[in-house]
């Protein structure tokens, strides 16, 4: 049987996306983190690592991760005078030291889960996944589609481990539930014929039709607001020669 233990950077969701303005996954992050994980393997442990200064944009949040059974696991944050307002604010705090601890501490329990599900987009993680990665165990980083790093992603790709996009996982389960869309009533449906009137196969156009609109573009922005992003990712360029090379 196959173990999975959720880690969840929580400051770092609750900003990401709620900047992004996805407040429907947000209010549900904890189930669709179970959902996710739970497809791996089975979910033996959750932990949420917040400080004293995160700023829970619903309660929604909160009570989702309890249903779900997660355990708030609280660190230090530091105040420091602001230089423009002179006012005592919350600064850095010991979120992601806590959480990088904490998963390297259980690499060395008997009963450490066999796959971490890391929800965060910080590319500090990487560290961590060398860890998990020598230790004989496996990971899947979940990021927001802003805010994930591109080196993140990279690191991940290095080292074999699943790395995906909030939003597009969401979206992915919303479609798995919803099954098939029903066939539209009345009609005969769509035909394709060639330039002469004649028709063509039908399951050879759609395969042509998808392969080519599959394609990857780094100069077609709907490509990338499609899947997730605002924009394209930083390194765009960098992707686009080294397909270009291979």
């Amino acid at each position: 049987m196959t173990t999975v233990g959720i880690y969840v950077d929580g400051p770092n969701m609750e900003r990401g996306l709620f900047d992004a303005g996805d407040m429907a996954i947000l209010e549900r992050i904890g189930s669709l983190l179970v959902e996710y994980a739970s497809a791996l393997g089975q979910v033996v442990e959750g932990r949420v690592f917040v400080d004293e200064d995160t700023i829970w944009r619903s309660e929604r949040t909160r009570e989702d991760y309890a249903r779900r059974g997660f355990q708030l696991v609280e660190s230090k944050s530091f105040r420091h005078i602001d230089p423009r307002t002179k006012r005592v604010v919350f600064g850095k705090s010991l979120t992601d030291p806590a959480m990088h601890c904490a998963v390297v501490d259980r690499l060395h329990d008997p009963d450490c889960p066999d796959v971490f599900v890391l929800a965060t987009g910080d590319k500090d993680i990487t560290i961590v996944l060398d860890y998990i990665y020598e230790h004989g165990k496996r990971a899947a980083v979940l990021g927001e589609a802003h805010s994930i790093s591109s080196f993140l992603v990279t690191k991940c790709d290095a080292l074999g481990f699943g790395c995906n996009i909030v939003q597009l996982v969401a979206r992915s389960m919303r479609a798995k539930k919803a099954g098939p869309a029903a066939p539209e009533k009345g009609g005969a449906g769509l035909r394709v014929t060639d330039l002469e009137g004649r028709p063509e196969d039908m399951e050879r156009y759609l395969r042509e039709r998808d392969e080519a609109s599959n394609k990857l573009n780094p100069n077609n922005i709907a490509y990338w607001r499609a899947r997730g992003y605002s924009e394209r990712p930083p390194d765009w360029e960098q992707r686009a020669k080294k397909k270009g090379k291979a």
